[in-house]
Formats: C-alpha cells, sequence, structure tokens
C-alpha cells in the first residue's frame, strides 16, 4: 500500500476511533448523570436517546466538515483538539446540573467549540451542550433561549480573528449581551421583582465568562493563530541556510525571489492576506532549482525536509503545480508579483538602461494573466486585483532600484 493511502487509511481509523469514543463518553455522561439526579426509567432513556442523537449529529457534521474543508483557522489539520476541548466543554455543561442556571458559563463554551472547529459546528455542539444542561436540570424554556442566543452572539463575534487578534471589542459585546440576557431572563422574568442582590449571580457570571473567554483566546493564540509564528520568522530570513545556498548556487534567481517576496508582503499587508505564507512564496517558489530543477516536487521536498507550514506549501503548490488549480488569494498575489518582477527584469536586461513604462507592463501582465483563466478558480476578486494593480503601480521607485 502506497504511504500517502496508509497514511490516510491510519488518520481515517484514528478518527473514527476517537469519535465512537466520545459517543459512548458523552451518552454514558448522561446516563450516570440521569441515575445520580433520580429519574425515573422513562427519562433515563429519554435523556440517554437525546444525547446519542445530539453526539452523533455532531459527529456527523465533523466528518461531513473534515472532507469538505469547512474547518476555521486550519483547524481540519487538528481534528484531536477539537475533542480535548468538547471533552472539557462536556464537563462544564453536566457540572452546570448542579449549579444554578444564572451561573451557567456557557458563553465561553460555544466561543471555545467555535474557535476550535468552525461557527456551524460551534453553534450547534453548544447548543447539544446546553440542551442537556437544561434537561437534566429540568430548567425552563427561557434559560435555553438566554445561553442560545449569547452563545450564538458569541460565537458569530470571534468568527473571524487573525494575527491583529483584536479581541478586545468581541469580548465587551459578548459580556454584555450576557448581562442584558441575565437581567432579561434570571433578575427579572424567573424572580418578577428588581432589586440589587438580584445581580449578583449574573454579574459574577460575566466576570467569569470574561475570564474564560480570555484564558481561551490565549490558548487559541499560542495553539492556532501563531502556532508557526517562529516557523515563518526563521524561514522568511533572507539569511535563512535555504536562501543563502540558493545565493551562492544561483545569485539571479535569489534576488528575484528577494524582490518577488517584497512585493508578496507589501500587497499581501494591504489585502489583510496571510503575510507571512505567502512572503514564503515569494522567497520559495524557485527553492527547487538546489535539487536540480524547479519543478512543485522538488520544491515540496524541501518544503517537507524544512517543515514549511501549510498554508505556505499550499500556496507554492498551487503556483508551481500545473494540476493544482489556483484557490487561494495568496497565490494570486505571488503569481502577479512573480509575474511583474520577471518582466521589469527581463526589460531591464534587454533595454540595457533604457527607459521602460511600468504603467504599460504592469497593465500588460494583468491583463495577460487574467485572459489566461489561470485565475478562474481563484477566491480573489476585482476590486482586490484593482487594488493590487494600483500598489504595483506605485512602487516606480523601488522598480528603479531593481536595475
Amino acid at each position: 500500500m502506497p504511504e500517502n493511502n496508509l497514511k490516510k487509511y491510519f488518520n481515517t481509523f484514528k478518527t473514527f476511533l476517537i469519535s465512537a469514543v466520545i459517543f459512548f463518553v458523552t451518552v454514558l455522561s448522561v446516563l450516570l448523570i440521569s441515575l445520580l439526579k433520580g429519574n425515573d426509567m422513562t427519562g433515563i432513556i429519554r435523556n440517554s436517546v437525546m444525547s446519542g442523537i445530539g453526539i452523533f449529529a455532531v459527529l456527523f457534521l465533523l466528518a461531513h466538515a473534515r472532507d469538505k474543508s469547512m474547518y476555521d483557522y486550519g483547524n481540519e489539520k487538528n481534528y484531536g483538539k477539537f475533542f480535548v476541548v468538547y471533552v472539557i466543554c462536556l464537563c462544564l455543561a453536566l457540572a452546570c446540573v448542579y449549579i444554578p442556571p444564572a451561573g451557567w458559563p456557557f458563553l465561553a463554551v460555544f466561543v471555545s467549540l467555535s474557535l476550535f472547529s468552525n461557527t456551524i459546528i460551534g453553534i450547534l455542539s453548544g447548543s447539544f451542550l446546553l440542551v442537556l444542561s437544561v434537561i437534566l436540570s429540568e430548567s425552563g424554556t427561557e434559560i435555553f433561549l438566554l445561553y442560545f442566543i449569547c452563545g450564538l452572539t458569541g460565537a458569530s463575534l470571534f468568527k473571524s480573528l487573525d494575527e491583529s487578534y483584536k479581541t478586545g471589542i468581541p469580548v465587551m459585546v459578548s459580556a454584555m449581551f450576557l448581562l442584558t440576557g441575565e437581567t432579561a431572563c434570571v433578575v427579572l422574568y424567573a424572580n418578577q421583582t428588581l432589586k440589587w442582590e438580584l445581580f449578583l449571580l449574573p454579574l459574577m457570571n460575566v466576570i467569569l465568562s470574561i475570564i474564560l473567554l480570555l484564558i481561551i483566546l490565549k490558548i487559541f493564540s499560542l495553539l492556532v493563530i501563531f502556532r508557526y509564528r517562529d516557523k515563518y520568522m526563521v524561514i522568511n530570513d533572507p539569511e535563512c541556510v535555504l536562501l543563502v545556498e540558493l545565493k551562492d548556487h544561483h545569485r539571479e534567481e535569489y534576488y528575484q525571489a528577494v524582490h518577488t517576496a517584497y512585493f508578496c508582503d507589501r500587497i499581501a499587508h494591504r489585502l489583510s492576506l496571510d503575510a507571512d505564507a505567502v512572503k514564503t512564496g515569494g522567497y520559495y517558489h524557485r527553492i527547487g532549482l538546489l535539487k536540480g530543477e524547479n519543478t512543485w516536487n522538488s520544491v515540496m521536498e524541501t518544503a517537507k525536509e524544512h517543515a514549511f507550514p501549510p498554508k505556505a506549501k499550499l500556496i507554492l503548490q498551487e503556483f508551481l503545480d500545473l494540476d493544482t488549480p489556483i484557490r487561494q488569494k495568496e497565490t494570486a498575489v505571488l503569481m502577479m508579483s512573480d509575474a511583474i518582477v520577471s518582466s521589469i527584469l527581463f526589460l531591464f536586461a534587454k533595454e540595457q538602461g533604457g527607459n521602460i513604462d511600468y504603467d504599460q507592463v504592469i497593465d500588460a501582465v494583468f491583463k495577460k494573466k487574467l485572459s489566461s483563466n489561470v485565475l478562474n478558480d481563484c477566491q480573489i476578486n476585482m476590486a482586490e486585483l484593482t487594488l493590487m494593480k494600483k500598489i504595483f503601480k506605485e512602487e516606480k521607485l523601488y522598480y528603479d532600484f531593481l536595475r
């Protein structure tokens, strides 16, 4: 059996095994809590069946999302992380059965499950755990609506985090929604009166939720957002051993890669793309020359040897492999940057100091690439391409530096 097929089979089996364990742990945990709560046989069966249906739905959506690459933040490669988070949240949900509903930390549950999968899976799994807590504690519908709406809001607010990592506003808005909901559903609806002492538990829940959110976001930043930061710092250093070797053996290709990386970095920041990944593409899209020829297979070997981050490898594959369609916006940035730099350097060598109309060159390159339909499958839009062209035309002083 080929190595890739064997690895895929092993990963599939491991995922199935973990899913089976999660299924039985969930159902057995609910069964145990039902027994401890003294439910009758009808209640025990009902709770067990409901938990089985709910966790099956979550696992089914997880498997579907894994196949269709629906995960956020590259979590499709970190399937196990979600299950660790899920088990912790399951324990919290079951613990909520024994504490007053006004103190349930479900805002943190929804957000954490969403961050380590995607928004849809996070909302589904969070709602499932919330249903378990409501049923087992025999709480009212208003409690479910309170935490469902707050959880839905929190999951949506934290949907798109990047390396700027601006979390202050989402945290505060989520906390305000929770406090408002607690006031409406717990203080006013349940107690039908307004006394300051009734706000004590809701306020404690808001404070606890903020603390939990900050802890979750810190862990998430270390494990997901910035997990490749150190690697990018090493490989995107012009003095990296690989780039030094390229400079020693292919000096012109090295400098062309450096100039390409410059534009990749500039444009990626302006378009709010993954600047580190596309900059890596700029530096290493010609590194295959060190192995004899600049093909995707050669570059892939180098990328594996030096443990390039997955996003950087994907960009290089889309750029170099003719059988892989260009889908990432970052790949489009790399392609245009390489084409512009190559064209201008070629004209410098041909004209021998003559004047070059940079705007005309840039327009010609964009027209050629767009007419070739190479970007038909790409996620980039015309507004972003127009801005990209504008950025290239703003760099006339840099082009003079290339002479």
